[in-house]
């Protein structure tokens, strides 16, 4: 019996959503996750965590509405990842942290 854990890439999780994304959106985020990877387990928190690097660099002026539209949809997807491994409360206690400690 093997104790390895299976990871997958990011991207490929996003790809397996549906509906999809619109393609703008979809570009941008596989452009932010880039080669990522995680375990089931480790998914909600790196699409979590790529969401909020998003919101760390936003600018304030309304050429920042591609990038709040890529941080809401990685946030919101990694509560459907905590959803799937059943940590919702987990996940979203650790995003109320991190999103409060933001700026």
């Amino acid at each position: 019996m093997s104790d390895r854990v299976e990871s997958i890439r990011l991207s490929d999780w996003l790809a397996s959503r549906t509906p999809a994304p619109p393609s703008e959106l979809s570009a941008r985020l596989n452009e932010v996750v880039g080669d990522s990877s995680a375990t089931d387990n480790e998914l909600p928190y790196a699409l979590l965590k790529c969401g909020l690097e998003i919101l760390s660099n936003i600018g304030e002026d309304r050429t920042a509405a591609p990038d709040l539209l890529a941080a809401d949809a990685l946030i919101t997807y990694a509560m459907e990842a905590a959803a799937e491994a059943r940590t919702v409360e987990q996940v979203s206690e650790a995003a109320i942290q991190k999103l409060g400690s933001s700026r």
